[in-house]
């Protein structure tokens, strides 16, 4: 069985059935949402069988903590210490329009001390480590923790899949570009998508430019996505376009999760990643093109329901969304 390891922080998230700015009195949905969780509950869903998922983090002794060690209970392995002197952070999603508003109450959270003594144990057998470009933006111990375990993990040989998913709430794209700058050198398969590429790194590019750019940066597989509008995905020699799939959305919210977990799922159903990397370009051409298949089916039918996982697909829906896209093509 193939083992994927992933750290950060989640929150209980209070996801409004109404729209509009936050309101007290209005009605939420209580949900689980963190980016790493989202990945590691999404993955275990594609490949149950195949691939053991275990996400790292630290909880406050609170109801907050509870409720979301009940909600991973069975979906994933997790490994987080119970702390009494820190709490467990929270967010509530408001949309003004399309656009997700999130107001978070989470510094000085207890995910915000997690050392890399935590991570680096499980990083051992590891065939890979997922990271995002939330945590290291948490806390000076979040951001040492980051980069200590991709370089750890690169030096045991262990690919390291990262997800820049920018914050605008929690750092400028000035400091969040220096981390990633620094990020991306340890990194073997990374996703951006094209609105966070342009706010970040402002450098004027179109999808296929920027993950044109990111390959030549260094990382072995880089993916720009674009939304509804699908990704561009380059590898060095291949560059694959999707268009993606139309679906009537209700949240996009954990879509680009649900693409990462997607995209893995569908390279580790078949190889590992360090076996992938050897492949010819013709031969990884064909995984590669499976795998963003997968991806955008992912991401868009994640988009159909209120809440980060609860729309993600296994693979046999995801088979069969593809039959009949191809039926009625």
């Amino acid at each position: 069985m193939k083992r994927f390891v992933t750290f950060g922080e989640t929150l209980v998230q209070y996801n409004a059935e109404y729209a509009g700015p936050y309101d007290p009195a209005g009605s939420h949905v209580k949900g689980c949402a963190g980016a790493e969780s989202n990945v590691a509950v999404d993955l275990k869903k594609l490949l149950p069988d195949d691939v053991e998922t275990i996400w790292i983090s630290r909880l406050g002794d609170d109801e907050a903590g509870r409720f979301i060690l009940d909600s991973l209970h069975g979906q994933t392995t997790v490994v987080a210490d119970v702390v009494t002197d820190r709490f467990t952070a929270e967010f509530h999603l408001n949309r003004i329009g399309n656009e997700p508003i999130r107001t978070y109450r989470r510094k000085g959270s207890a995910a915000s001390e997690l050392t890399f003594a935590v991570v680096e144990p499980h990083l051992a057998e590891c065939d890979v480590l997922h990271v995002t470009g939330i945590t290291p933006a948490l806390s000076d111990t979040c951001h040492d923790t980051t980069l200590a375990a991709m370089q750890a993990a690169a030096g045991r040989g262990c690919p390291v899949s990262f997800d820049v998913n920018y914050r605008e709430q929690l750092w400028s794209p000035g400091d969040a570009r220096e981390v990633f700058d620094r990020m991306i050198e340890h990194a073997n398969i990374f996703k951006v998508g094209h609105d966070e590429a342009e706010t970040v790194w402002s450098l004027g590019l179109d999808a296929e430019q920027y993950a044109r750019h990111f390959r030549e940066r260094g990382v072995d597989v880089s993916i720009v996505t674009r939304g509804s509008d699908g990704a561009v995905l380059c590898d060095g020699p291949n560059v694959l376009v999707h268009p993606g799939y139309a679906v009537d959305i209700v949240d996009p919210v954990g879509a680009g999760d649900a693409f990462v977990a997607g995209f893995l799922a569908g390279i580790l159903q078949q190889h590992n990643v360090v076996d992938l990397l050897a492949l010819t370009s013709h031969e990884r051409r064909e995984v590669l093109a499976v795998s963003l298949d997968i991806a955008n089916v992912c991401g868009a039918l994640t988009c159909t329901t209120r809440g980060d996982t609860v729309a993600m697909p296994n693979m046999a829906q995801v088979n069969e969304f593809l039959l009949t896209i191809d039926r009625e093509g």
